[in-house]
């Protein structure tokens, strides 16, 4: 009995500690969406990550104990993780941290995490973008494609070339926006290196605008940061040319058809006068013999 009645009040001051401790609305771990990043300046081998006034002030008082991590995620799978950890004292002033030891010509993904404590609450939160370090000429990216060539338009179809240059796995997604009809479908692409991807849509309407040429990159590298958290989703968008129309349909017909055509009649009148001709001098000739048999 005794042994039981123990065990009764060892089970019952456990689970009023654990509701007090962990039930108190005061001893929370919250996660912040919240945006840090201001700009961030590319260089060969890094980053100069300037930081938002806003997202100082609110998240790395002194007073909430802050630590501020940094993380470069590598696209290029066999890369290392880069990481930096900051305090309040060292970035309050000049509001920007540095990431340098990179390679240079390379995508990452750029992240910076924080947490703190509001008296015994601990706050957290991220905010990533996508970059590239630039190349040995000093040239920045802000994309994979390298160029995007406009080869073909007919009265039902449209056809571009895009060029991706990428170590890293990618999907690479086209699509017409922004034009007078529903948007149709996509052209999906996934791929591991550089390519020239052929882009073809097909069935369109004849004399339609549909819009610009539209570009998402989503790398399919996965990572996490320093502090463990699953990065991935992140895309870049761009839109190219515009006011895409397809051709009117009559006027496409007779432009294809008109070139047989007028060769055909070219080829008739040649025939006409070429027999006419042969007619005039057998006539000449007939008449020639006629005069001199007379």
């Amino acid at each position: 009995m005794t042994i039981c009645f123990i065990l009764r009040l060892i089970i019952l001051f456990w689970s009023v500690f654990h509701t007090f401790v962990y039930g108190n609305p005061k001893y929370q771990r919250i996660f912040i969406s919240a945006r840090a990043i201001n700009f961030i300046d590319t260089t060969k081998h890094g980053f100069r990550i300037v930081l938002l006034n806003s997202f100082l002030e609110a998240h790395l008082s002194p007073t909430q104990i802050p630590t501020l991590f940094v993380s470069a995620i590598p696209l290029k799978s066999g890369e290392p993780l880069i990481s930096k950890v900051f305090y309040p004292d060292s970035i309050r002033e000049d509001k920007q941290v540095y990431l340098s030891d990179l390679r240079e010509q390379s995508w990452y993904y750029i992240c910076i995490e924080w947490e703190n404590f509001n008296r015994h609450n601990e706050t957290t939160g991220t905010d990533c973008r996508l970059l590239r370090t630039l190349d040995r000429f000093g040239k920045s990216a802000d994309t994979t494609v390298e160029d995007v060539e406009l080869i073909d338009i007919t009265a039902t179809t449209m056809q571009f070339k895009i060029r991706s240059i990428t170590n890293f796995p990618m999907r690479t997604i086209a699509t017409l926006q922004g034009g007078s009809v529903p948007q149709i479908g996509s052209q999906v692409f996934q791929f591991r290196e550089s390519s020239d991807l052929d882009v073809l849509f097909a069935f369109l309407k004849h004399d339609t605008e549909y819009g610009k040429l539209c570009i998402r990159e989503e790398p399919l590298t996965r990572g996490y940061t320093s502090m463990g958290r699953y990065v991935s989703g992140i895309s870049i968008e761009k839109c190219y040319f515009g006011k895409l129309k397809t051709k009117d349909y009559e006027l496409s017909t007779y432009d294809m058809e008109a070139s047989p055509y007028r060769f055909t009649t070219s080829s008739a009148s040649t025939i006409f006068i070429s027999h006419s001709i042969i007619s005039f001098y057998l006539f000449i000739s007939v008449f020639l013999i006629r005069v001199k048999c007379s």
